[in-house]
């Protein structure tokens, strides 16, 4: 096979969840170096224990006091404070159907689980006591096939990203009463192909991040399509690979958890590419399939280490 053809098996792979395929030829095809010099601290590690992880796939940071919430496939949800120290674990209802991809924090302190596999979205306080649930499997309005991501606007209205033949964001009243769907397949150009992360703007756009259409997407508040965006370096375009994850920094730019590349990169809202940090590995200062972003109120940035089962926190 010519690599033109592996990178496409590569693609479809990753795309369906075959990581070790695509690390593997991601180390040899693509390795922007990050600078461990920018790592303050890591925490976690592989195993089932307190402080531990089994493959991350979800992180959050609290607006309210910077705690860490992150949720691995063993479906436990774990708090750490902003140092990396555990301080709480509690475990999702159900998981023998599959176990969470998205988490979400608000300004009240609460946490919003996308509980994927199960069609639906439980909300918890800090301490993993569950306030409410809404949701349930189906393809109709308000109905989840594998809910992703879940972000709120300034007056409180909920939107909630999807996959799985949905494909689509839905926009939620303050009290989760169905508006609308956007972003679907009869959005033209303003469809996405499994969108994973999405993060507001204080403008009130929302930016998601279309993972299978390897970009990143811009909406206004009721779902108008306002682009799509690539990062552009030197007039030409560096085309991301399964981003997974959104965040912005301190002077408002993004941070994407670019997993298929291994790195997290950082674009202006015009798309130009302001750097990437990260090569594939399992050193410090290296990542393996990252699937998260954030930015603490220490305005240090988290990056979920997925494969390799650790939070790397940079100051870069």
């Amino acid at each position: 096979m010519n690599l033109m053809g592996l990178r496409q098996v590569i693609q479809i792979a990753a795309c369906l969840g075959a990581v070790g395929i695509c690390y593997l030829v991601a180390g040899a095809v693509v390795a922007p170096r990050g600078d461990v010099g920018d790592v303050e601290f890591v925490f976690g590690k592989v195993g089932r224990s307190d402080g531990e992880f089994a493959y991350p796939r979800a992180m959050a940071i609290s607006p309210v006091d910077g705690r860490v919430f992150v949720i691995d496939k063993s479906a436990r949800v774990q708090r750490f404070s902003p140092k990396g120290v555990h301080e709480k674990t509690w475990r999702m209802p159900e998981w023998d159907n599959g176990k969470p991809t998205g988490v979400y924090a608000d300004s009240d302190g609460r946490i919003w689980v996308a509980d994927t596999h199960y069609a639906r979205v439980i909300v918890y306080d800090r301490d993993g006591t569950e306030q409410f649930r809404f949701g349930e499997r189906g393809e109709g309005p308000g109905q989840f096939i594998f809910p992703t991501a879940i972000a709120r606007d300034a007056d409180g209205n909920v939107f909630v990203s999807e996959y799985g033949g949905n494909d689509r964001i839905s926009k939620f009243t303050p009290d989760l009463k169905y508006i609308k769907s956007f972003a679907n397949k009869d959005s033209g150009d303003g469809w996405t192909d499994r969108p994973q992360a999405m993060v507001l703007d204080d403008a009130g756009v929302l930016w998601v991040a279309d993972s299978c259409g390897h970009r990143i997407c811009k909406y206004s508040l009721d779902g108008k399509f306002l682009g799509a965006l690539t990062p552009m370096r030197d007039g030409r375009e560096d085309a991301l690979n399964y981003p997974f994850g959104l965040a912005f920094d301190g002077a408002g730019n993004l941070l994407i958890a670019d997993r298929g590349h291994s790195r997290i990169v950082r674009m202006a809202k015009d798309g130009s590419e302001l750097g990437s940090w990260g090569s594939v590995g399992r050193d410090v200062g290296q990542l393996a399939q990252p699937w998260a972003v954030a930015v603490g109120g220490n305005g240090l940035i988290y990056c979920l280490d997925s494969w390799n089962n650790r939070v790397e926190v940079i100051d870069w």
